[in-house]
């Protein structure tokens, strides 16, 4: 038989003990019930508070390297928009010289196509210097990635490491500009990038320039002089009666307007060409090198393309399977805690009941007295 006892009341301590217990276990439910988590401090589960934070930083990672690769998608929509117009540019361009080829157009019609391709030209050389990306200039070979060589290197992952990283080839921003595309590079060369050459090749001189580094035909034209190159095919205007324009009536540093008389590389190019008949038609076949210099651009930008929109659906499953993982370790179950919750909050009211009576146990000692 338990004692009836004044001091010390037993069912009291047990009543308030679970009591507190219950009350315990509802405002835990409660406040995972009110924010989504099962984990809200250290305290509800230790290990798994840990893994949820790295899991959380990997996470935000995955947003930046998402945000870095739409970026370079950005960048080289930018690139490709202007190429493209460079590309209609350079189509119209050859027209007019078939057209100057075909030996039916008289001077004043030399001279009318003249004009036309040279405004496009000054037109396609002021898009190359006037894009850019966020301060880096894409097409006039100005750029760190282009003068280094480096390229632009795109974080698509959110650790170090070659791995995490696509590297934009440097040659994506050599120099579009017409002085760059039929003033560099030996016509026939097709292995060796001979556009990335670009106007640091060209000085003041054009008898100081490396012939394989410009235009062999706008060479012999300028200087008057015999040009073979490697594929026996020999440029000599002086046999065909031709005046040769001297290299320094002609500034190649001044791609735009003349300055103090001095007319620029564009205009050496289109005095040079347009002539007559002869002279256009063999400039079509540069005309053709820079075509396809620019389609080239195009399709590698397309694989570019194509090959960070697959980084970036990668991402997306990486991140998808962090999130999985975060979400069993840290998200409260709603259906188990609003269980818990109702439990917790029965146990509290039934214990409150009981608590009361307990409090009322030490009087039946005045009965006995």
């Amino acid at each position: 038989m338990a004692p009836i006892t004044i001091n010390t009341n037993l069912a009291s301590l047990t009543a308030q003990r679970n009591l507190s217990a219950a009350t315990t276990g509802m405002n835990t439910a409660m406040e995972r019930l009110s924010t989504g988590f099962r984990i809200n401090s250290g305290a509800d589960d230790a290990a798994g508070s840990a893994v949820s934070t790295l899991m959380e930083a990997q996470i935000s990672g995955y947003d930046v390297a998402e945000s870095n690769a739409s970026m370079g998608l950005s960048l080289l929509d930018t690139s490709e928009g202007v190429l493209d117009i460079v590309g209609d540019y350079l189509q119209r361009i050859r027209d007019l010289t078939e057209q100057a080829a075909n030996g039916t157009y008289g001077t004043s019609s030399m001279q009318a196509i003249r004009t036309e391709v040279q405004q496009r030209m000054l037109e396609i050389n002021r898009l190359c210097e006037v894009i850019d990306f966020n301060g880096i200039k894409l097409l006039d070979g100005t750029s760190s990635a282009y003068v280094s060589g480096s390229g632009v290197n795109l974080q698509v992952s959110n650790n170090s490491g070659t791995p995490n990283i696509i590297n934009l080839d440097s040659s994506l921003f050599a120099s579009a500009k017409c002085t760059a595309l039929f003033i560099t590079g030996e016509p026939g060369r097709t292995s060796d990038n001979w556009y990335e050459r670009g106007q640091a090749d060209i000085s003041g001189n054009l008898d100081n320039v490396p012939v394989t580094y410009q235009t062999s035909a706008l060479y012999a034209r300028i200087t008057g002089k015999t040009v073979t190159l490697s594929n026996n095919t020999v440029y000599d205007y002086t046999k065909l009666g031709y005046t040769a324009i001297l290299d320094n009536t002609y500034d190649p540093e001044n791609d735009g307007s003349a300055i103090t008389g001095i007319s620029s590389n564009i205009t050496a190019l289109c005095d040079a060409v347009y002539t007559d008949d002869a002279t256009a038609r063999e400039f079509l076949q540069f005309i053709d090198e820079a075509i396809e210099n620019v389609s080239d651009r195009r399709t590698l930008i397309g694989a570019y393309m194509n090959r960070v929109e697959s980084a970036v659906d990668a991402i997306g499953v990486q991140k998808e399977n962090i999130v999985s993982a975060n979400s069993s370790i840290k998200d409260a179950d709603v259906a188990e805690e609003s269980s818990n919750f109702i439990k917790y909050q029965i146990l509290q009211q039934s214990t409150a009941t009981l608590l009361s009576t307990a409090n009322q146990t030490p009087s039946i000692a005045l009965n006995l007295i």
